[in-house]
């Protein structure tokens, strides 16, 4: 089976299922997060340098967190549909701007991202203000905070693609795993959505 055919089938079997189990909450969200932890601890004991098991248990441990700790907000359900949609909208950005447009290679951390690719998940994040309009969400009433926070937003997903990224290179890794058909690992589809979700729960604790 080809696979971008691979990817298409496991992203919506996948995402399909995450998103029922966000929808639902309690035990069933609690499901989806022990799932998540068990997957990201077997690819964490894969790597073979301590710092990198180290870094990226403490940022899955406070990701784990923060996505307990959103769900069970006031409008929990909404936020966490708010923060997937700003990642997947800035991973959409990126690849589509990174591929088609081009440009000049952030070769620092990672040799497959380009700046293009950054300034497109900064401009299709935008349009995450759908969200806040079908959910009726209030988080500034001024529309001009609103657009900064989800340039921050989009700015944390692209932290957590360049990080991840970059202990791939350090293992010299193509991918975490093979967990996911098409995709990788648990690491390679919500690195971008790590850091946002830590972004946001702190945002909502001030």
């Amino acid at each position: 089976m080809p696979n971008l055919l691979k990817r298409i089938i496991s992203s919506i079997l996948l995402g399909s299922i995450v998103i029922f189990l966000i929808f639902k909450g309690d035990v069933y969200f609690n499901i989806l997060l022990t799932v998540c932890f068990l997957c990201g601890s077997y690819e964490i004991i894969k790597l073979k340098r301590l710092f990198s098991k180290i870094i990226i248990f403490l940022i899955f441990l406070i990701f784990i967190f923060s996505s307990y700790n959103l769900r069970n907000l006031n409008n929990g359900l909404e936020y966490l549909y708010l923060v997937i949609t700003i990642t997947w909208l800035s991973d959409i950005g990126g690849y589509i701007f990174g591929k088609y447009i081009g440009g000049k290679k952030i070769n620092v951390i990672s040799p497959n991202k380009t700046y293009t690719g950054f300034l497109g998940s900064l401009i299709l994040s935008q349009f995450s203000f759908i969200v806040l309009k079908i959910f009726n969400l209030k988080l500034f009433e001024n529309f001009y905070y609103n657009s900064i926070l989800f340039l921050a937003s989009s700015i944390m997903v692209i932290i957590g693609d360049l990080i991840f990224s970059y202990f791939k290179r350090l293992e010299k890794l193509k991918d975490y795993s093979n967990l996911i058909p098409g995709h990788g690992g648990i690491f390679d589809r919500i690195d971008g959505l790590i850091f946002i979700m830590i972004f946001f729960n702190i945002f909502l604790q001030l």
